[in-house]
């Protein structure tokens, strides 16, 4: 079935029923919250505090110096036909400080479950082999070696494969590329205000691969949804090198920071539509998804990247 069919298959089930949620399946993967991190494996400084939100999965933590944590799924998941995949998950990122809040996450693909790469700019991803991720980034790199790659922004979605910071498709989280403190380095927007990832709101990341594009939805609160990454090409198998991956987030800080946490987590290797289950967040509810594909010409603000 070619990539159009598909998508529109998917949208015109998701209006039937109103909601996509993870089948009851060997490659699916729910945590309505954190209070048991069983079938996680836990590296670095990644915790599960009990914070307002509850028991959530504090990716680093928000302190002073250099940290890095990560969590990966610990056995792995065998990607579906065309290597589908869906998934949705929650953060917020609370207790800024330093020089400026930082540094992001990435939601990762990786061949080793343990893989944690540097601390910092590197967001416990960079020097991670064989992976693929998304990145939610809120520092601005271009004073670390990044340059144009990063965009100069300090709030960005983008795609980062073998364990480099490539910065593929970058998008500024609603046309919002400065988010900070403004007498931070260098002098940022407040990043109190809606859309800065960095604000301390409850964020909704939707996520969604057909085999051939990656889309990426995020939402601040009950704002507009922003389709971040638009039917971007990838190879994910070829770039993992197996069809087989343990999926799960990095994150790191450094001479700013931030608490990194992820409040629930769903994901399935398939695109299969059931009946809503209490408890578990739904990949692609039809506010995000059917929403975000009529209005992404609207919402569109990317700097087009080479594709891999």
């Amino acid at each position: 079935m070619k990539k159009r069919t598909r998508i529109a298959a998917f949208t015109a089930a998701l209006l039937a029923t109103g909601s996509l949620v993870l089948p009851a399946s060997a490659g699916s993967i729910s945590y309505p919250n954190f209070s048991s991190t069983a079938g996680l494996t836990l590296v670095g400084q990644a915790s599960t505090p009990t914070t307002s939100d509850g028991t959530v999965l504090r990716v680093s933590p928000g302190v002073s110096g250099y940290t890095s944590g990560a969590a990966y799924s610990d056995t792995p998941i065998t990607l579906g036909s065309n290597d589908i995949f869906s998934t949705t998950f929650q953060f917020r990122f609370t207790s800024p400080g330093g020089i400026d809040p930082a540094d992001g996450i990435t939601f990762v693909l990786a061949q080793n479950p343990t893989g944690l790469g540097g601390a910092g700019v590197g967001m416990g991803y960079s020097g991670v082999p064989n992976s693929v991720a998304i990145e939610f980034d809120t520092y601005n790199n271009a004073g670390f070696g990044l340059g144009d790659n990063d965009g100069n922004s300090s709030n960005h979605v983008s795609i980062d494969t073998g364990g480099q910071l490539s910065n593929l498709d970058l998008t500024n989280v609603y046309g919002n590329g400065s988010c900070g403190f403004p007498t931070g380095s260098p002098a940022q927007n407040n990043n109190d205000v809606f859309g800065c990832m960095s604000n301390g709101d409850v964020w909704t990341v939707n996520l969604g691969y057909d085999g051939t594009d990656l889309n990426v939805f995020v939402q601040d609160g009950s704002g507009a949804v922003d389709h971040v990454i638009d039917n971007y090409a990838i190879d994910i198998a070829s770039a993992l090198g197996t069809n087989d991956a343990f999926v799960g987030f990095t994150s790191g800080t450094g001479s700013g920071w931030e608490n990194h946490d992820i409040l629930n987590w769903a994901f399935a290797d398939t695109t299969q539509l059931t009946n809503p289950t209490t408890g578990v967040p739904e990949p692609f509810t039809l506010a995000l998804f059917g929403v975000g594909l009529a209005g992404a010409a609207a919402m569109r603000r990317r700097k087009k990247a080479q594709k891999v």
